[in-house]
């Protein structure tokens, strides 16, 4: 009988990967983790699209904790929105095709320079945050557990989605609320039409009361024919009428003016564009680097990188290709200034490995 070969074990994960994900959080950590290895090892960040950075850009920055870029970005689109909308309309009057056109363009750019770009913003806050965490922790463990704390979760995710839900909510109550207003009128002016055809029915009750006191007039005296006059005039039976209309013959009725009905509101809905250009401007370039070694045997680079993590250092481990064959290249970094590099730079040789601070 031949017995099983034992399963093959996997790799330990690197302390920079552990790191990262610790950062990241929960969601979507895979695929920033491909990303970000791409970046570290072409040693600079490239432009990568990202859909949730450019179609949802104020709630992909807020979601993963950048907050300076987020009041960028809100501080950009009122001030474009307003130079487009208010200064342009006012002293260059553009027709509207050319107004939509630059609209238009602004729009693409407000989506497209984000997504491309998000990668490589959220690769260099990670890196600041992990290096700040390395600093202040004595351990890798101590340093990923404190990343964990503060990375983003999928609660902040929940709130983030009923926020927007109650936003479009409450902009969906607002179109209704103006569209029952404009509504309004309409009714309003049949109140005022209706009491017309009231007042002429008044005074078709009055030849009633005047041939009562006609007929009861005495037949026997023809000469006081003028005498019915003044009761034709006096009729105390309608008290309900006002004095104006009593007044007046009741053959002419009164001319109730009709009330016009006020204009529906007009409801200017404004577009904002967010542009995005200053974006690109905010990724910041990448820090300072200690170059430990380059070693042919994979064995030696591995023994180095793991004395460097052990002391505490953000230690990586590189291929690189070379016309002598493969060589593995340990790194350490990044830092924030040539200053704190190179007291980690000594820190390095006091274990007896050699350290060469890199600018950015």
């Amino acid at each position: 009988m031949s017995a099983n070969p034992p399963p093959t074990a996997t790799a330990p994960e690197s302390a920079t990967t552990a790191l990262y994900r610790a950062a990241l959080g929960p969601v979507n950590t895979a695929h920033y983790l491909a990303v970000f290895e791409r970046f570290d090892d072409a040693g600079r960040a490239s432009p990568v699209w990202n859909p949730a950075a450019g179609l949802l850009t104020l709630n992909w920055l807020v979601f993963r904790q950048l907050w300076g870029s987020a009041l960028v970005y809100l501080a950009c689109a009122q001030g474009l929105a307003l130079l487009v909308l208010v200064a342009a309309r006012r002293f260059l009057q553009w027709p509207p095709s050319v107004e939509w056109g630059v609209l238009l363009t602004l729009l693409l750019l407000s989506i497209a320079i984000p997504g491309a770009y998000g990668n490589a913003l959220l690769h260099a806050e990670t890196r600041r945050r992990m290096t700040r965490a390395v600093r202040e922790a004595r351990t890798v463990r101590e340093a990923c557990a404190a990343l964990e704390k503060q990375a983003s979760s999928k609660r902040r995710l929940g709130a983030l989605v009923v926020v927007n839900l109650l936003l479009a909510g409450a902009l969906g109550a607002g179109w209704l609320g103006g569209g029952l207003q404009q509504g309004l009128p309409a009714p309003a002016a049949q109140l005022v039409e209706a009491p017309a055809p009231a007042v002429p029915a008044a005074p078709a009750a009055e030849p009633e009361p005047v041939e009562q006191a006609v007929a009861a007039a005495p037949p026997a005296a023809p000469e006081p024919v003028p005498e019915p006059a003044p009761v034709i005039v006096t009729p105390p039976t309608l008290p309900a009428l006002p004095s104006s209309v009593a007044d007046s013959p009741p053959a002419e009725p009164p001319v109730v003016a009709k009330a016009a009905p006020p204009e529906p509101a007009k409801v200017v809905v404004a577009k904002v564009v967010a542009p995005k250009a200053p974006v690109a401007a905010a990724v910041a370039p990448q820090a300072h680097g200690i170059n430990v070694g380059l070693f042919a045997d994979p064995a030696n680079a591995d023994k180095a990188h793991a004395r460097l993590v052990e002391a505490g250092f953000p230690a990586i481990l590189q291929k690189v290709e070379s016309p002598k064959g493969e060589f593995t290249r340990v790194r350490v970094g990044p830092f924030a200034s040539r200053s704190t590099a190179d007291e980690a730079a000594a820190r390095i040789r006091a274990l007896g490995l050699d350290a060469v601070v890199f600018a950015p």
